[in-house]
Protein backbone atom coordinates (compact mmCIF):
# COMPACT_ATOMS: atom_id res chain seq x y z
CA UNK A 1 0.00 0.00 0.00
CA UNK A 2 1.47 3.37 -0.99
CA UNK A 3 2.18 5.92 1.71
CA UNK A 4 0.16 9.12 1.50
CA UNK A 5 2.45 12.21 1.33
CA UNK A 6 0.83 15.42 2.46
CA UNK A 7 1.95 18.97 1.84
CA UNK A 8 2.90 19.24 5.55
CA UNK A 9 5.07 16.14 5.27
CA UNK A 10 6.84 17.50 2.22
CA UNK A 11 7.38 20.89 3.87
CA UNK A 12 8.83 19.32 7.04
CA UNK A 13 11.17 17.19 4.93
CA UNK A 14 12.30 20.16 2.88
CA UNK A 15 13.10 22.20 6.03
CA UNK A 16 14.90 19.25 7.67
CA UNK A 17 17.05 18.64 4.61
CA UNK A 18 17.89 22.33 4.26
CA UNK A 19 18.84 22.59 7.96
CA UNK A 20 21.01 19.46 7.73
CA UNK A 21 22.95 20.60 4.68
CA UNK A 22 23.21 24.16 6.02
CA UNK A 23 24.54 22.86 9.37
CA UNK A 24 27.26 20.90 7.58
CA UNK A 25 28.08 23.95 5.48
CA UNK A 26 28.32 26.17 8.61
CA UNK A 27 30.46 23.57 10.41
CA UNK A 28 32.94 23.68 7.56
CA UNK A 29 32.76 27.48 7.68
CA UNK A 30 33.66 27.42 11.41
CA UNK A 31 36.57 25.09 10.72
CA UNK A 32 37.77 27.44 8.01
CA UNK A 33 37.62 30.42 10.36
CA UNK A 34 39.40 28.65 13.24
CA UNK A 35 41.67 26.45 11.06
CA UNK A 36 40.85 23.72 13.61
CA UNK A 37 39.25 20.36 12.88
CA UNK A 38 38.16 19.99 16.53
CA UNK A 39 36.43 23.06 17.93
CA UNK A 40 34.34 21.37 20.65
CA UNK A 41 34.61 18.03 22.48
CA UNK A 42 31.65 16.60 20.55
CA UNK A 43 33.53 17.02 17.26
CA UNK A 44 35.94 14.21 18.26
CA UNK A 45 35.86 12.99 21.92
CA UNK A 46 38.94 10.78 21.59
CA UNK A 47 40.80 13.49 19.68
CA UNK A 48 39.84 16.06 22.32
CA UNK A 49 41.46 13.94 25.06
CA UNK A 50 44.62 13.61 22.96
CA UNK A 51 44.64 17.35 22.26
CA UNK A 52 44.34 18.22 25.97
CA UNK A 53 47.15 15.81 26.90
CA UNK A 54 49.40 17.16 24.15
CA UNK A 55 48.71 20.76 25.19
CA UNK A 56 49.71 19.85 28.75
CA UNK A 57 52.89 18.24 27.42
CA UNK A 58 53.69 21.43 25.49
CA UNK A 59 53.03 23.57 28.58
CA UNK A 60 55.38 21.34 30.62
CA UNK A 61 58.06 21.58 27.93
CA UNK A 62 57.77 25.38 27.91
CA UNK A 63 58.21 25.39 31.69
CA UNK A 64 61.27 23.14 31.40
CA UNK A 65 62.69 25.56 28.82
CA UNK A 66 62.15 28.46 31.22
CA UNK A 67 63.86 26.45 33.97
CA UNK A 68 66.79 25.72 31.66
CA UNK A 69 67.10 29.43 30.80
CA UNK A 70 67.06 30.38 34.48
CA UNK A 71 69.54 27.66 35.41
CA UNK A 72 71.78 28.78 32.54
CA UNK A 73 71.76 32.29 33.97
CA UNK A 74 72.82 31.03 37.42
CA UNK A 75 75.58 28.80 36.12
CA UNK A 76 76.90 31.23 33.49
CA UNK A 77 77.30 33.89 36.18
CA UNK A 78 79.00 31.39 38.50
CA UNK A 79 81.33 30.37 35.65
CA UNK A 80 82.31 33.97 34.92
CA UNK A 81 82.72 34.73 38.62
CA UNK A 82 85.16 31.86 39.15
CA UNK A 83 87.13 32.97 36.09
CA UNK A 84 87.42 36.42 37.70
CA UNK A 85 88.48 34.81 41.00
CA UNK A 86 91.22 32.87 39.21
CA UNK A 87 92.41 36.06 37.51
CA UNK A 88 92.52 37.82 40.89
CA UNK A 89 94.54 34.97 42.40
CA UNK A 90 97.03 35.29 39.55
CA UNK A 91 97.50 38.97 40.48
CA UNK A 92 97.92 37.99 44.14
CA UNK A 93 100.61 35.46 43.22
CA UNK A 94 102.53 38.20 41.42
CA UNK A 95 102.30 40.50 44.45
CA UNK A 96 103.30 37.66 46.79
CA UNK A 97 106.37 36.92 44.67
CA UNK A 98 107.30 40.58 44.86
CA UNK A 99 106.81 40.68 48.64
CA UNK A 100 108.82 37.47 49.14
CA UNK A 101 111.93 39.07 47.59
CA UNK A 102 114.76 39.39 50.09
CA UNK A 103 115.49 43.00 49.12
CA UNK A 104 112.03 44.17 50.23
CA UNK A 105 111.89 46.19 53.45
CA UNK A 106 109.13 46.04 56.04
CA UNK A 107 107.74 49.29 54.67
CA UNK A 108 107.84 47.92 51.11
CA UNK A 109 105.83 44.87 52.18
CA UNK A 110 103.23 47.05 53.86
CA UNK A 111 102.90 49.03 50.63
CA UNK A 112 102.39 45.82 48.63
CA UNK A 113 99.83 44.71 51.20
CA UNK A 114 97.67 47.78 50.50
CA UNK A 115 96.88 46.28 47.09
CA UNK A 116 96.62 42.74 48.49
CA UNK A 117 93.91 43.93 50.92
CA UNK A 118 91.99 45.48 48.03
CA UNK A 119 92.20 42.22 46.10
CA UNK A 120 91.00 40.39 49.22
CA UNK A 121 87.97 42.70 49.17
CA UNK A 122 87.48 41.89 45.47
CA UNK A 123 87.47 38.16 46.27
CA UNK A 124 84.92 38.76 49.02
CA UNK A 125 82.68 40.69 46.60
CA UNK A 126 82.98 37.94 43.99
CA UNK A 127 82.05 35.30 46.57
CA UNK A 128 78.92 37.36 47.34
CA UNK A 129 77.83 37.57 43.68
CA UNK A 130 74.05 37.64 43.17
CA UNK A 131 71.79 36.52 40.33
CA UNK A 132 68.49 38.40 40.23
CA UNK A 133 68.98 39.40 43.87
CA UNK A 134 69.88 35.87 45.03
CA UNK A 135 73.30 34.90 46.34
CA UNK A 136 74.71 32.14 44.12
CA UNK A 137 77.32 30.83 46.58
CA UNK A 138 75.30 30.71 49.83
CA UNK A 139 73.68 27.31 49.42
CA UNK A 140 69.95 27.48 50.06
CA UNK A 141 70.25 30.79 51.99
CA UNK A 142 70.04 32.79 48.79
CA UNK A 143 68.58 35.89 50.43
CA UNK A 144 71.79 36.83 52.25
CA UNK A 145 75.49 37.25 51.59
CA UNK A 146 77.50 34.07 51.40
CA UNK A 147 80.43 35.63 53.29
CA UNK A 148 81.18 38.30 55.86
CA UNK A 149 84.66 39.64 56.59
CA UNK A 150 86.03 38.77 60.02
CA UNK A 151 89.27 38.08 61.88
CA UNK A 152 91.04 34.77 62.42
CA UNK A 153 94.29 33.57 64.01
CA UNK A 154 97.31 31.89 62.43
CA UNK A 155 99.37 29.95 64.97
CA UNK A 156 101.96 27.36 63.94
CA UNK A 157 102.87 26.22 67.46
CA UNK A 158 102.06 22.49 67.62
CA UNK A 159 101.62 22.73 71.37
CA UNK A 160 98.46 24.79 70.87
CA UNK A 161 95.78 22.25 69.96
CA UNK A 162 92.43 24.04 70.28
CA UNK A 163 90.69 26.76 68.28
CA UNK A 164 90.97 30.51 68.75
CA UNK A 165 87.90 32.73 68.84
CA UNK A 166 88.26 36.33 67.65
CA UNK A 167 85.79 39.21 67.81
CA UNK A 168 86.08 42.84 66.72
CA UNK A 169 87.69 44.65 63.81
CA UNK A 170 91.23 45.72 63.05
CA UNK A 171 92.65 47.91 60.30
CA UNK A 172 95.99 46.07 60.42
CA UNK A 173 97.13 42.59 61.28
CA UNK A 174 98.22 42.06 64.88
CA UNK A 175 101.16 39.89 65.93
CA UNK A 176 101.01 38.40 69.45
CA UNK A 177 103.95 36.73 71.21
CA UNK A 178 104.07 34.90 74.52
CA UNK A 179 106.99 36.24 76.62
CA UNK A 180 108.54 35.33 79.97
CA UNK A 181 107.11 36.97 83.08
CA UNK A 182 108.46 37.27 86.62
CA UNK A 183 110.30 34.08 87.53
CA UNK A 184 109.97 32.71 83.99
CA UNK A 185 112.49 32.17 81.19
CA UNK A 186 112.35 31.67 77.47
CA UNK A 187 111.06 28.15 76.74
CA UNK A 188 108.86 27.94 79.84
CA UNK A 189 105.25 26.91 79.15
CA UNK A 190 101.88 27.93 80.58
CA UNK A 191 98.83 25.78 79.88
CA UNK A 192 95.44 27.06 78.81
CA UNK A 193 92.98 24.65 80.39
CA UNK A 194 89.76 23.56 78.65
CA UNK A 195 86.48 24.82 80.02
CA UNK A 196 83.75 27.38 79.48
CA UNK A 197 85.56 29.68 79.31
CA UNK A 198 89.14 28.30 79.10
CA UNK A 199 91.45 29.51 81.89
CA UNK A 200 95.22 29.82 82.29
CA UNK A 201 97.19 27.55 84.62
CA UNK A 202 99.77 30.08 85.78
CA UNK A 203 100.55 33.67 84.78
CA UNK A 204 100.57 34.09 80.99
CA UNK A 205 102.57 37.11 79.80
CA UNK A 206 102.32 38.40 76.26
CA UNK A 207 103.12 41.33 74.01
CA UNK A 208 101.33 42.47 70.87
CA UNK A 209 101.92 44.89 68.00
CA UNK A 210 99.61 46.24 65.30
CA UNK A 211 102.38 47.98 63.34
CA UNK A 212 104.44 44.96 62.32
CA UNK A 213 106.57 44.83 65.47
CA UNK A 214 107.79 48.42 65.45
CA UNK A 215 106.13 49.13 68.80
CA UNK A 216 104.82 46.68 71.39
CA UNK A 217 102.15 46.59 74.06
CA UNK A 218 102.40 44.16 76.96
CA UNK A 219 99.91 42.39 79.19
CA UNK A 220 99.40 39.51 81.62
CA UNK A 221 96.61 36.99 82.15
CA UNK A 222 96.86 36.04 85.81
CA UNK A 223 96.68 32.47 87.09
CA UNK A 224 93.15 31.06 86.93
CA UNK A 225 91.73 33.96 84.90
CA UNK A 226 89.85 33.63 81.62
CA UNK A 227 92.27 33.08 78.73
CA UNK A 228 91.37 36.20 76.75
CA UNK A 229 93.44 39.05 75.31
CA UNK A 230 92.00 42.49 74.48
CA UNK A 231 93.81 44.65 71.89
CA UNK A 232 92.30 47.95 70.68
CA UNK A 233 88.78 46.61 70.29
CA UNK A 234 89.86 43.10 69.26
CA UNK A 235 89.34 40.23 71.69
CA UNK A 236 91.05 36.86 71.27
CA UNK A 237 89.94 33.88 73.33
CA UNK A 238 92.99 31.64 73.45
CA UNK A 239 92.86 28.06 72.27
CA UNK A 240 93.61 25.17 74.60
CA UNK A 241 97.20 23.92 74.79
CA UNK A 242 100.67 24.75 76.03
CA UNK A 243 101.99 28.28 75.32
CA UNK A 244 105.78 28.67 75.24
CA UNK A 245 107.57 31.87 76.20
CA UNK A 246 109.74 33.30 73.41
CA UNK A 247 113.19 34.85 73.57
CA UNK A 248 112.45 38.54 73.12
CA UNK A 249 115.96 39.18 71.87
CA UNK A 250 115.32 37.06 68.79
CA UNK A 251 113.43 38.15 65.72
CA UNK A 252 109.71 37.84 66.30
CA UNK A 253 109.49 35.86 63.07
CA UNK A 254 112.12 33.28 64.06
CA UNK A 255 110.82 29.75 63.57
CA UNK A 256 110.48 27.85 66.83
CA UNK A 257 110.95 30.92 69.02
CA UNK A 258 108.08 30.43 71.45
CA UNK A 259 104.40 30.82 70.70
CA UNK A 260 103.68 33.55 68.16
CA UNK A 261 100.35 34.02 66.42
CA UNK A 262 98.88 36.49 63.97
CA UNK A 263 95.41 38.06 64.02
CA UNK A 264 94.59 38.73 60.39
CA UNK A 265 91.54 38.97 58.08
CA UNK A 266 89.44 36.05 56.88
CA UNK A 267 85.91 35.45 55.59
CA UNK A 268 83.17 33.62 57.49
CA UNK A 269 80.73 31.52 55.48
CA UNK A 270 77.08 32.44 56.23
CA UNK A 271 75.29 29.96 53.97
CA UNK A 272 74.31 26.33 54.47
CA UNK A 273 76.37 23.23 54.34
CA UNK A 274 75.66 20.76 51.54
CA UNK A 275 77.21 17.98 53.66
CA UNK A 276 74.47 17.94 56.26
CA UNK A 277 72.28 14.82 56.26
CA UNK A 278 68.64 14.78 55.14
CA UNK A 279 66.06 15.65 57.77
CA UNK A 280 63.18 13.32 58.68
CA UNK A 281 59.86 14.25 60.29
CA UNK A 282 57.90 11.53 62.13
CA UNK A 283 54.13 11.54 62.55
CA UNK A 284 52.88 8.89 64.93
CA UNK A 285 54.80 5.83 66.06
CA UNK A 286 55.81 4.76 69.58
CA UNK A 287 57.35 7.17 72.04
CA UNK A 288 61.10 7.42 71.57
CA UNK A 289 61.13 6.12 67.99
CA UNK A 290 63.87 7.71 65.89
CA UNK A 291 64.48 7.81 62.14
CA UNK A 292 67.97 8.13 60.63
CA UNK A 293 68.14 8.72 56.88
CA UNK A 294 71.10 8.28 54.55
CA UNK A 295 71.37 8.88 50.82
CA UNK A 296 71.01 11.58 48.19
CA UNK A 297 67.53 13.02 47.77
CA UNK A 298 66.46 15.77 45.38
CA UNK A 299 62.85 15.92 46.54
CA UNK A 300 60.69 15.03 49.54
CA UNK A 301 59.97 11.34 50.06
CA UNK A 302 56.85 10.37 52.02
CA UNK A 303 56.79 7.01 53.80
CA UNK A 304 53.77 5.41 55.51
CA UNK A 305 53.38 2.15 57.41
CA UNK A 306 50.62 0.02 55.85
CA UNK A 307 50.98 -3.02 58.11
CA UNK A 308 52.62 -2.50 61.48
CA UNK A 309 55.12 -4.74 63.21
CA UNK A 310 56.73 -5.20 66.61
CA UNK A 311 60.40 -4.54 65.91
CA UNK A 312 61.42 -6.68 68.87
CA UNK A 313 59.66 -9.81 67.60
CA UNK A 314 61.51 -12.10 65.18
CA UNK A 315 59.77 -13.16 62.02
CA UNK A 316 57.44 -10.18 61.68
CA UNK A 317 57.29 -8.14 58.48
CA UNK A 318 56.65 -4.41 58.29
CA UNK A 319 54.82 -3.40 55.13
CA UNK A 320 55.13 0.20 53.95
CA UNK A 321 54.63 2.47 50.93
CA UNK A 322 56.59 5.47 49.70
CA UNK A 323 55.74 8.40 47.45
CA UNK A 324 57.96 10.90 45.64
CA UNK A 325 55.12 13.02 44.20
CA UNK A 326 53.48 14.35 47.36
CA UNK A 327 51.20 11.37 47.79
CA UNK A 328 49.75 11.18 44.26
CA UNK A 329 51.15 7.68 43.72
CA UNK A 330 52.45 5.14 46.23
CA UNK A 331 54.80 2.19 45.76
CA UNK A 332 54.55 -0.74 48.17
CA UNK A 333 57.50 -2.44 49.84
CA UNK A 334 58.31 -4.50 52.91
CA UNK A 335 61.16 -5.00 55.36
CA UNK A 336 62.19 -7.44 58.09
CA UNK A 337 62.96 -5.87 61.50
CA UNK A 338 66.11 -6.71 63.45
CA UNK A 339 64.88 -7.80 66.91
CA UNK A 340 68.39 -7.58 68.37
CA UNK A 341 68.53 -3.83 67.82
CA UNK A 342 64.82 -3.02 67.70
CA UNK A 343 65.26 -1.40 64.30
CA UNK A 344 64.20 -1.84 60.68
CA UNK A 345 65.72 -0.48 57.45
CA UNK A 346 63.27 0.88 54.87
CA UNK A 347 64.64 1.23 51.33
CA UNK A 348 63.40 4.33 49.46
CA UNK A 349 64.47 6.08 46.21
CA UNK A 350 67.84 7.74 46.81
CA UNK A 351 68.79 5.87 49.97
CA UNK A 352 67.31 4.29 53.06
CA UNK A 353 65.71 5.11 56.41
CA UNK A 354 66.50 3.29 59.69
CA UNK A 355 63.63 3.24 62.18
CA UNK A 356 64.67 2.40 65.74
CA UNK A 357 62.49 1.85 68.81
CA UNK A 358 63.32 1.38 72.48
CA UNK A 359 61.71 -0.96 74.97
CA UNK A 360 59.10 -1.31 76.25
CA UNK A 361 57.22 0.27 73.32
CA UNK A 362 58.63 -1.35 70.16
CA UNK A 363 55.44 -1.67 68.14
CA UNK A 364 55.21 0.49 65.00
CA UNK A 365 51.52 0.69 64.12
CA UNK A 366 49.92 1.05 60.70
CA UNK A 367 49.35 4.70 59.80
CA UNK A 368 52.72 5.92 61.10
CA UNK A 369 54.21 8.34 58.57
CA UNK A 370 57.60 9.87 57.90
CA UNK A 371 58.72 12.62 55.50
CA UNK A 372 62.33 12.79 54.28
CA UNK A 373 63.51 16.30 53.42
CA UNK A 374 66.54 16.59 51.10
CA UNK A 375 69.69 18.57 51.81
CA UNK A 376 68.64 22.17 52.23
CA UNK A 377 71.66 23.51 50.36
CA UNK A 378 70.38 22.27 46.99
CA UNK A 379 68.30 24.66 44.88
CA UNK A 380 67.06 22.37 42.12
CA UNK A 381 65.38 23.17 38.81
CA UNK A 382 63.50 20.47 36.91
CA UNK A 383 65.02 20.65 33.42
CA UNK A 384 63.23 17.57 32.07
CA UNK A 385 60.58 15.32 33.52
CA UNK A 386 62.06 13.78 36.67
CA UNK A 387 65.50 15.27 35.98
CA UNK A 388 66.73 17.98 38.35
CA UNK A 389 69.82 20.17 38.33
CA UNK A 390 71.17 22.17 41.27
CA UNK A 391 72.11 25.72 40.27
CA UNK A 392 73.37 27.17 43.54
CA UNK A 393 76.71 26.44 45.16
CA UNK A 394 78.00 25.85 48.68
CA UNK A 395 80.59 28.63 48.82
CA UNK A 396 82.69 27.13 51.59
CA UNK A 397 83.50 24.16 49.36
CA UNK A 398 84.78 26.56 46.70
CA UNK A 399 86.36 29.51 48.51
CA UNK A 400 86.96 28.07 51.97
CA UNK A 401 87.00 30.57 54.83
CA UNK A 402 85.71 29.90 58.33
CA UNK A 403 82.54 27.91 59.06
CA UNK A 404 81.06 27.23 62.50
CA UNK A 405 84.24 28.44 64.18
CA UNK A 406 86.61 26.25 62.20
CA UNK A 407 88.67 26.66 59.05
CA UNK A 408 87.16 24.85 56.05
CA UNK A 409 89.27 21.94 54.70
CA UNK A 410 91.06 21.93 58.04
CA UNK A 411 92.74 25.16 56.96
CA UNK A 412 94.78 23.47 54.22
CA UNK A 413 95.91 25.26 51.06
CA UNK A 414 92.58 24.76 49.22
CA UNK A 415 91.09 27.33 51.60
CA UNK A 416 91.44 30.47 49.48
CA UNK A 417 90.28 33.02 52.05
CA UNK A 418 92.55 31.58 54.73
CA UNK A 419 95.56 31.56 52.40
CA UNK A 420 95.02 35.18 51.36
CA UNK A 421 94.31 36.17 54.97
CA UNK A 422 97.60 34.63 56.07
CA UNK A 423 99.40 36.42 53.24
CA UNK A 424 98.04 39.75 54.50
CA UNK A 425 99.11 38.91 58.05
CA UNK A 426 102.64 37.96 56.99
CA UNK A 427 103.05 41.01 54.73
CA UNK A 428 101.90 43.46 57.40
CA UNK A 429 104.20 41.87 59.99
CA UNK A 430 107.20 41.64 57.62
CA UNK A 431 107.35 37.81 57.76
CA UNK A 432 109.27 36.86 54.60
CA UNK A 433 109.25 33.12 55.37
CA UNK A 434 105.47 33.13 55.83
CA UNK A 435 105.01 35.01 52.52
CA UNK A 436 107.10 32.41 50.71
CA UNK A 437 104.91 29.64 52.19
CA UNK A 438 101.83 31.42 50.86
CA UNK A 439 103.14 31.34 47.30
CA UNK A 440 102.68 27.58 46.87
CA UNK A 441 99.45 27.75 48.85
CA UNK A 442 98.02 30.31 46.40
CA UNK A 443 98.71 27.91 43.52
CA UNK A 444 96.81 25.13 45.30
CA UNK A 445 93.91 27.46 46.08
CA UNK A 446 93.76 28.54 42.44
CA UNK A 447 93.77 24.92 41.26
CA UNK A 448 90.80 24.22 43.54
CA UNK A 449 88.93 27.19 42.03
CA UNK A 450 89.65 25.91 38.52
CA UNK A 451 88.44 22.42 39.49
CA UNK A 452 85.18 23.90 40.79
CA UNK A 453 84.87 25.93 37.59
CA UNK A 454 85.26 22.76 35.53
CA UNK A 455 82.41 21.19 37.53
CA UNK A 456 80.17 24.15 36.73
CA UNK A 457 81.21 23.94 33.08
CA UNK A 458 80.02 20.33 33.02
CA UNK A 459 76.63 21.42 34.35
CA UNK A 460 76.44 24.09 31.66
CA UNK A 461 77.09 21.44 29.00
CA UNK A 462 74.28 19.36 30.44
CA UNK A 463 71.96 22.36 30.25
CA UNK A 464 72.96 23.00 26.63
CA UNK A 465 72.07 19.42 25.68
CA UNK A 466 68.79 19.67 27.60
CA UNK A 467 67.95 22.91 25.79
CA UNK A 468 68.50 21.28 22.38
CA UNK A 469 66.45 18.24 23.35
CA UNK A 470 63.57 20.37 24.62
CA UNK A 471 63.53 22.37 21.37
CA UNK A 472 63.17 19.18 19.31
CA UNK A 473 60.64 17.79 21.77
CA UNK A 474 58.49 20.93 21.55
CA UNK A 475 58.51 20.79 17.73
CA UNK A 476 57.44 17.13 17.85
CA UNK A 477 54.65 17.89 20.32
CA UNK A 478 53.38 20.80 18.24
CA UNK A 479 53.41 18.60 15.13
CA UNK A 480 51.36 15.95 16.95
CA UNK A 481 48.92 18.60 18.17
CA UNK A 482 48.58 20.03 14.67
CA UNK A 483 47.99 16.58 13.17
CA UNK A 484 45.14 15.94 15.65
CA UNK A 485 43.64 19.42 15.92
CA UNK A 486 44.28 21.38 12.73
CA UNK A 487 42.17 21.17 9.57
CA UNK A 488 43.46 19.96 6.21
CA UNK A 489 42.93 23.09 4.09
CA UNK A 490 42.66 21.21 0.79
CA UNK A 491 40.12 18.82 2.21
CA UNK A 492 38.21 21.73 3.76
CA UNK A 493 37.96 23.58 0.41
CA UNK A 494 36.65 20.44 -1.27
CA UNK A 495 34.10 19.96 1.50
CA UNK A 496 32.95 23.59 1.22
CA UNK A 497 32.44 23.27 -2.57
CA UNK A 498 30.57 19.99 -2.19
CA UNK A 499 28.42 21.27 0.69
CA UNK A 500 27.60 24.48 -1.19
CA UNK A 501 26.47 22.42 -4.19
CA UNK A 502 24.42 20.14 -1.91
CA UNK A 503 22.71 23.08 -0.27
CA UNK A 504 21.90 24.71 -3.63
CA UNK A 505 20.57 21.38 -4.87
CA UNK A 506 18.28 21.04 -1.86
CA UNK A 507 16.99 24.58 -2.31
CA UNK A 508 16.36 24.13 -6.04
CA UNK A 509 14.75 20.71 -5.77
CA UNK A 510 12.56 21.86 -2.87
CA UNK A 511 11.42 24.88 -4.83
CA UNK A 512 10.53 22.75 -7.87
CA UNK A 513 8.64 20.12 -5.85
CA UNK A 514 6.70 22.71 -3.85
CA UNK A 515 5.32 24.13 -7.11
CA UNK A 516 3.78 20.73 -7.97
CA UNK A 517 0.29 20.68 -6.33
CA UNK A 518 -3.38 20.06 -7.37
CA UNK A 519 -4.10 23.75 -7.93
CA UNK A 520 -1.94 23.57 -11.05
CA UNK A 521 -4.32 21.05 -12.63
CA UNK A 522 -7.76 22.42 -11.57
Amino acid sequence: MAMRVTQRTMYSGFVRNMQYTLAQYMESNIQGASQKRVNRPSDDPAGTALILNTRQDIANTKQYQKNVDTATGWLSLADQTLLNVSTTLTKLKGLAEEAATGTMTAENRKQVCFEIRQLFGTLLNLANTEFEGNSIFAGHKINQNAYEEALAVTCQDTGVTGSFNVTGKAANSIVVQIVPGAGQAAGDTVNVQPGTPPTVDGDLNYRWSDDGGTTWNTGTITNGAEAKISMNGVEVSLAEGAYTAADEDQDVKSTGNGTTFYVRPTAVYQGDDGDMPPETDIFGGPAGMTATTSGTFNRNVQVRVDKGANLANPGETLEYSYSTDNGSTWIKASAKPDPATGSVRLLVPGGYMDLETTAPDTNVAAGTQMIIHPKRANLDYEIMEGSYLSVNNVGKDIFGGMYEGKAVYGGDDRNMFEVVGKLIGYCETNNQQGIQECLDALTTAQQNIETQNARIGGLENRLSLAKDFLSFQKIDQEDRLSYTEDIDLTELLNNLARQEMAYNTVLKSSSMIMQLNLTKFI
